[in-house]
């Protein structure tokens, strides 16, 4: 039988790494022919990754979740990571995964166009295709990443909640 610790670091981390090598792969397909993206507009780098942010994690959040209740509900895993001080912040957030995907993509996305501001602010008026390659990478590994282990997290702390004792 896993520990609840082991299954979330290997499964926030292949969703990371999938993520890092997948949504690359996608932006190079649907925008190969275009050598810059400007950071703002229709055609933007800005809503290019708000919608990839919200894409994304309703995706990592729906899988991560299924995944979870199924090992756990088939007993392949304890519900036994974490005191009750750590599991009090995740068992606030909503434990459908579709609606925990929607809300951690909100709040990236968020973030996106923040960043992205600041980075106008700064002189940085877009990016080239090779650029925005990196981006995807590394963002999408680190946002694949962190969305499976929160829903993970939070479906844990909705199980120990229902178990006696």
């Amino acid at each position: 039988m896993a520990t609840a610790a082991t299954y979330v670091r290997v499964q926030a981390t292949v969703a990371g790494l999938v993520n890092a090598g997948l949504n690359p792969l996608i932006e190079w397909l649907l925008n190969r022919h275009k050598s810059y993206q400007p950071l703002w507009g229709s055609a933007g780098a800005v809503g290019n990754l708000v919608v990839t942010s919200i894409i994304l994690s309703l995706l990592v959040a729906l899988f991560a979740a299924r995944g979870a209740r199924h090992e756990l509900s088939a007993g392949r895993m304890r519900a036994d990571g974490g005191s009750s001080r750590m599991r009090r912040p995740f068992s606030r957030l909503p434990r459908h995964g579709w609606l925990l995907g929607l809300l951690l993509g909100a709040a990236a996305a968020v973030v996106v166009v923040v960043a992205c501001w600041l980075l106008d602010l700064l002189g940085v008026s877009g990016l080239t295709l090779n650029q925005m390659l990196l981006v995807k990478a590394a963002y999408c590994g680190l946002l694949g990443f962190a969305v499976a282990r929160w829903t993970i997290l939070r479906q844990l702390a909705g199980w120990q909640d229902r178990m006696p004792g």
